[in-house]
Formats: C-alpha cells, structure tokens, sequence
C-alpha cells in the first residue's frame, strides 16, 4: 500500500461522525464552504481584472489548484456533517478545477481556461447561495 493510499483511507476514516451532528455543526460547515466558494469567486474575479498576458496562466493555475484542493480537503473533513449530495457536488467542482489547471493550463488553451474559471467562479456562487439557502432554513 502507497503513503498516498493510507493517507486517503484515513482521510475516508474522519468523515465518520462519531456523534450524530447538531443543527449548528451544520450551520457552521455549510458556512464554512460558503465562505470558500464566495472568496474563490472573488480572487478569480480579482484576477481576471488585474492579470494580462503570460502573468495570467500560471496565476490561475495557483488559484485553481489551490482552490481546488481546498475544496476537496474541506469536503473530506466534514462530508459526515454536510451530507452526501453537497459533498459530492463540491467534489464534483474540485474535481473540474483541478482538471482545467492540469489539462487546459498545461497545453496552453488559455482562452478555454479563462471561460472554464469563469464558468467555475459562477458555480462556486451558485453553491454558496445554496448553503446560504439551507442555513436560513428555506
């Protein structure tokens, strides 16, 4: 078995919840993932306006990677909290993200990557609308 292997599998191992979740955990996770996509939405939009040029790929590289993990992290550590149908479509999303920054970034598609962030940037808003949704109990 790979390092990579165990780390995952103890990754899988914490989104069990020991203890059923309260309404706050909830709240508190939701949040916490609106959050992230919210400031995801508002960096590309930062770049987007701020870099030109070959400046831009290899910061939007860094921004969807990092993102990208980010979301895929946060997701892993309190999937038992969110439940299943957000936590795979924010995986869903990272999974995207990393795709445009390892694919599209590295064989130079730049005008496909720039729709593919901005198409990400709305999406992340979507989501965080939905979390913002559920947290007032709509």
């Amino acid at each position: 078995m790979t390092g990579y292997q165990r780390f995952r599998d103890m990754r899988r191992a914490r989104a069990v919840a020991i203890y059923p979740a309260t309404p706050e955990d909830e709240m508190m996770a939701r949040g916490s993932i609106r959050r992230m996509l919210i400031q995801f939405h508002q960096e590309w939009t930062t770049l987007r306006e701020r870099e030109e040029g070959t400046a831009w790929v290899p910061a939007a590289n860094a921004l969807l990677d990092r993102y990208s993990h980010d979301l895929y992290d946060i997701i892993c550590d309190i999937e038992a909290v969110i439940g299943e149908d957000l936590a795979v479509t924010i995986r869903c999303l990272s999974a995207d993200m990393i795709m445009t920054a390892n694919i599209l970034i590295m064989t130079g598609c730049e005008e496909e990557c720039r729709k593919r962030g901005d198409a990400f940037a709305k999406e992340a808003l979507r989501h965080a609308e939905r979390c913002l949704a559920k947290l007032a109990g709509r």
